[in-house]
């Protein structure tokens, strides 16, 4: 009996040694073990922000600490997951294949950085989405942004976690639809004529659900507001009407799953530069003079670089230059870039005088 005692007390060390060894999730993310959805969602998306292998090209622990972050959030920000981790560890998990990580980079676009949204489907019907326009300056989409924006939403009552309840225990199946919210009404109506009508169970209301007791925070509502920040990646080279998807990121019901926040990229004027696709659009005053004898002038790009345009012929009113890969960047190959189209406006003289009118005539007869 003794041995027996002491091979348990062994095997349940041993577990426990397991258990501490596995990568501790709370870590990973910086974040307490009573750390609710709101901490380990904020800290999800500035860390792997900050390691995403773009930010950290051929930084190999960089990468891998990206997949860690990924790993950790999946696990973390799952109830049940979570709760199976908290009890047995990481090796809890892996148990009887309980968890299979998702691409980390699948997570990384739910949360709208690099465009749209890849992340998998539910089958528990969704609430509306809704499309916010984000505007944007065109040297933001030049040079790529993080942007910081506030978000005020419904979410689910941190207290009962949206059963209205006092305690999850006073939230109980109802017995007469079995949790469906409707009940099968059978009628007689002679010999031989039955008819079946299906309506609204009248003892849950059709939640399928029987709550005993209110939750003292939200009264039973299931749901309160709070305000969350959105961090969004705008990458370079962005389209005007681009959208960038936050899955399940609208109001949260008890019900159904958050639809998703959309935001769409409206371009803000810009005082020089008129975008079309990948290429740039600008006019450029010269005058007279400058037509006739040429010039050469210099400007400011959208990120400070200086551009030299020169011209040595004679320019024609609304004539084009065309500067190669000066335009905008191509989006997913930023080192690819659009070209930059130069109309040339010439501003002509208010008045001449009689030595400049002569001047004129003569140049006229020079070239016939």
């Amino acid at each position: 009996m003794k041995i027996a005692t002491l091979l348990v007390l062994l095997l349940v060390v041993e577990f426990f040694i397991q258990v501490e060894c596995g990568k501790d999730y709370y870590k990973v993310l910086g974040v307490p073990r009573d750390a609710n959805a709101k901490q380990i969602k904020k800290a999800y998306r500035e860390l792997s922000l900050k390691y995403h292998p773009d930010k950290n090209k051929d930084d190999s622990e960089a990468s891998d600490k990206f997949v860690e972050i990924g790993n950790a959030y999946e696990v973390l920000s799952d109830e049940e997951k979570r709760r199976i981790y908290d009890q047995y560890g990481e090796e809890g998990l892996k148990e009887g294949g309980r968890v299979k990580f998702t691409n980390p980079f699948d997570i990384f676009s739910s949360f709208g950085f690099g465009g749209q949204s890849h992340g998998h489907q539910h089958e528990q019907r969704k609430g509306p989405s809704i499309e916010i326009p984000l505007e944007v300056t065109l040297k933001e989409l030049y040079l790529g942004e993080t942007i910081r924006v506030a978000h005020k939403k419904q979410v689910l009552c941190p207290k009962c976690r949206g059963t209205g309840a006092k305690i999850s225990d006073d939230v109980t199946t109802c017995n007469e639809c079995g949790g469906s919210g409707t009940k099968v009404y059978t009628q007689q109506l002679g010999p031989g004529f039955i008819t079946q009508t299906q309506r609204t169970c009248d003892k849950c209301g059709g939640k399928g659900k029987i709550v005993k007791s209110t939750c003292p925070v939200c009264k039973g509502s299931k749901v309160g507001m709070d305000e969350d920040d959105i961090t969004i990646f705008i990458e370079r080279g962005m389209s005007d009407g681009h959208k960038i998807t936050f899955e399940q990121e609208a109001d949260e019901n008890s019900d159904i799953t958050p639809g998703d926040v959309i935001f769409r990229v409206v371009t803000l004027p810009h005082k020089r530069f008129v975008r079309v696709g990948d290429d740039l659009h600008m006019k450029l005053n010269i005058t007279l003079l400058e037509a006739l004898v040429g010039f050469s002038k210099i400007f400011k790009h959208l990120d400070g670089h200086e551009v030299k345009i020169t011209k040595d012929s004679v320019s024609k009113p609304g004539e084009i230059m065309v500067i190669n890969e000066e335009g905008m960047p191509h989006h997913n190959y930023a080192s690819q870039m659009g070209n930059l189209f130069v109309e040339l406006n010439i501003k002509m003289p208010n008045s001449l005088s009689e030595a400049q009118k002569q001047g004129f005539k003569e140049l006229l007869k020079d070239s016939e």
